[in-house]
């Protein structure tokens, strides 16, 4: 099993990428088929397997950056190098100064960059580990790679990928030099200097402190990729439950990206899976046609299934100064969601409700919130008018399966409500919700007309976070499903 590449998948999925089963199985055939000496090429073949689109393709090669350049670990895995001799037999003839070896357990061959040449150790802080192996000289040419394989095995098996905080380090670096048989080379060395062969000793002592080194560049590597990972999920998670206003600019350039990522985990719990009815009426052409091979007995019946009539929905948004982080959040929601919600219809106002579901099919998502912004938001809220004039567009397609939601603060400046509007979509529309951005308390107070709101709605709820907004599409898309 390759240690290497299952860690390198399991740091893919910690930065969202899915990676399944199957495409972990063909990224396998493909390191067989490439190996490890080639990253370029290592790469682009690992690519064409796990990275399905162009946001994907750039985190995967962020991602292979970070993790094949932090400690040289495609080395790990490679079938040539881990056929070189074992470290013991090379001690065993470490002593002949025919070996390429002097009485410091230095080398003296050629090949000094083999190594280098092949992209073993491409951090400046982690290179002297294979520096230090005498194996770099002629007489060991190999010695340092297979350290590496070596260790590599051993964290694998004490379960390296677990570690969180650098003060686990020493409790890994002792499990991992245990599970290389340092007590038994320590061992060894005692006994070469208790029959007075010093170049022996010192030998398998330069191999044993290149073993530790590789140890401390292995574990340092792991600790920076797993507290990226968790770093990163701490970010996502504060900003999921952070109120959107009282976010800094910063931290509002990364809602796109996590929005889809909700968006992509709602639309796969949500999206409509297709089983054969059980009961009903029996579709006699179908269970006739699959059973010719019974002679027209019927061992397997199919039943005519009853057509689901999808749900429509429209979004209005208040675009205004005041609720403009909140309208962006939740139609950049809606546009991810469209796999899901394909008959959704999207209007905004800030006086009069205008439709731009047809420029957020013509531009993506960010483009259009900032072709939307530059024409139509910015200036003071008047929901008299724009409650009328939505009313207006969507009248005549209002039916028992429409879906209507509403986002905004309910503060109308002070002029009119439009609640007799809104009262006429309740009665013809299937579910009627508003999504106060506001703090539950403050509804109410000053001009809010939400009071006023709630008796023509089905549902008012604060969507003050994007947790909580993810919460509200969650719960409306398990109804209209």
């Amino acid at each position: 099993m390759d240690n290497t590449l299952l860690q390198f998948i399991r740091h893919l999925r910690h930065h969202g990428l899915p990676v399944s089963t199957a495409e972990t199985l063909d990224a396998m055939q493909v390191t067989a088929a490439l190996g490890y000496s080639d990253p370029d090429l290592l790469r682009d073949g690992l690519a064409s397997c796990l990275a399905k689109t162009v946001d994907d393709n750039d985190t995967f090669g962020l991602c292979f950056e970070r993790f094949f350049h932090l400690g040289g670990a495609q080395a790990a895995n490679d079938p040539e190098q881990n056929q070189l001799p074992s470290t013991e037999q090379a001690a065993t003839d470490a002593p002949d100064a025919e070996n390429g070896v002097d009485a410091k357990g230095e080398g003296t061959g050629e090949g000094d960059g083999d190594d280098d040449a092949n992209g073993q150790d491409q951090s400046s802080g982690e290179g002297q580990s294979d520096a230090a192996l005498p194996g770099k000289g002629g007489g060991g040419g190999g010695q340092g790679s297979q350290t590496r394989a070596e260790v590599m095995r051993a964290a694998a098996e004490v379960g390296l990928e677990n570690i969180q905080f650098r003060t686990q380090r020493g409790i890994y670096r002792r499990r991992i030099l245990d599970a290389l048989g340092d007590k038994q080379r320590q061992s060894d060395i005692q006994q070469l200097l208790d029959a007075g062969d010093k170049d022996g000793a010192n030998w398998l002592e330069q191999i044993r402190l290149g073993q530790i080194d590789a140890v401390t560049d292995v574990i340092n590597r792991q600790l920076l990729l797993n507290n990226d990972a968790a770093n990163r999920a701490i970010r996502d998670d504060i900003i999921q439950n952070s109120s959107l206003s009282a976010m800094e600019s910063y931290h509002r350039d990364r809602l796109p990206p996590l929005i889809r990522k909700l968006a992509k985990k709602l639309a796969a719990r949500h999206r409509q899976r297709q089983r054969h009815a059980r009961k009903g009426k029996l579709n006699l052409g179908k269970t006739l046609s699959r059973n010719i091979a019974y002679g027209g007995i019927p061992f397997h019946r199919y039943w005519k299934t009853t057509r689901k009539d999808k749900t429509d929905i429209y979004v209005l948004c208040d675009i205004s100064g005041s609720v403009s982080a909140w309208s962006r959040v939740l139609l950049l929601f809606m546009q991810a969601l469209n796999e899901v919600l394909p008959s959704t219809r999207c209007f905004v106002f800030c006086s009069r409700s205008i439709e731009v579901t047809d420029l957020f099919r013509q531009y993506p998502a960010d483009e259009a919130l900032a072709i939307v912004q530059q024409r139509h938001g910015l200036s003071s809220s008047d929901y008299g008018i724009a409650l009328n004039t939505f009313h207006e567009q969507i009248a005549e397609k209002l039916n028992r399966r429409s879906c209507v939601i509403i986002l905004g603060d309910g503060r109308g400046n002070g002029g009119d409500s439009g609640i007799g509007s809104l009262r006429e979509i309740y009665h013809r529309a299937r579910l009627v919700l508003w999504f106060n951005p506001e703090s539950q308390h403050n509804w109410n107070t000053g001009d809010s007309e939400i009071r006023r709101y709630q008796s023509a709605t089905h549902y008012v709820a604060e969507c003050g976070s994007l947790r909580k907004l993810e919460r509200l599409l969650d719960g409306l898309l398990s109804l209209v499903r």
